[in-house]
């Protein structure tokens, strides 16, 4: 394995962990002790699905997962005082956005996707619904209430679910999560409203696509099976 990736895949979790100590231990500033929480288990799934995601499977959606991890890390220096653990997650933030850039990345990721792997609106509809947990804290800096809470859980049983292939998932994904969002933002403020309610619209359509459908349900185990002929007459003489 080049040693390029997997240094940048390592940084991706360190930074990660250690901006999660940072909003973790700071009180209250920007965010509450339990918005903090629910961003920082946020930080931590997508660090560690975009580190396995370059080092395993090796795509390309790792590598832009990974660039929008970087950019809201460093949306957090822009919004967090600098001190304490930000100053050492400042610094793994800055040599991820230069790693992952890294010619080593060129000749190590697919250039193409796998002819058997998810598509597009599939992944965006399991990564969005696992995102719905920092999504809540970043929407509600103040202080989650028990509402917001639903959403973010529903969003993982049914990543998890859908994940599985069980069309229940997909099902509670097309009809729960746009109500459970509009019930959630009745408790954000203005600008945490919209966002979670474009969360759960843009779910809500990743849902109802044809191609997240087809992802767990394909077209050819819907068609018929062969049909009997009976018994072949027996040969007379």
């Amino acid at each position: 394995m080049s040693s390029g990736p997997r240094v940048i895949a390592t940084m991706m979790v360190i930074g990660a962990s250690l901006w999660t100590l940072h909003i973790t231990t700071m009180p209250d500033d920007p965010f509450s002790t339990d918005s903090a929480v629910l961003i920082a288990i946020g930080l931590l799934i997508f660090s560690v699905i975009a580190a396995v995601g370059l080092l395993v499977p090796r795509g390309r959606w790792a590598r832009n997962l990974s660039r929008g991890l970087l950019a809201f890390e460093a949306a957090l220096a822009v919004t967090t005082p600098l001190q304490g653990w930000a100053v050492a997650a400042l610094a793994a933030t800055g040599v991820g956005i230069v790693g992952i850039q890294g010619k080593w990345f060129d000749g190590w990721l697919r250039r193409l996707p796998a002819a058997d792997g998810p598509g597009l609106k599939t992944m965006g509809l399991i990564l969005g619904c696992i995102a719905l947990v920092p999504v809540i804290g970043i929407s509600s800096p103040g202080g989650v209430v028990v509402r917001q809470g639903l959403l973010g859980a529903a969003g993982i049983v049914i990543a998890w679910g859908y994940g599985k292939a069980n069309m229940w998932g997909l099902w509670a994904a097309r009809l729960l999560l746009l109500p459970l969002a509009v019930v959630a933002a009745l408790s954000a403020p203005p600008g945490g409203a919209a966002l979670l309610l474009a969360a759960g619209s843009g779910l809500t359509y990743l849902a109802w696509s044809s191609e997240a459908r087809l992802a767990i349900s394909p077209l050819m185990d819907q068609l018929p099976g062969p049909r009997s002929l009976g018994p072949l007459p027996e040969a007379t003489e």
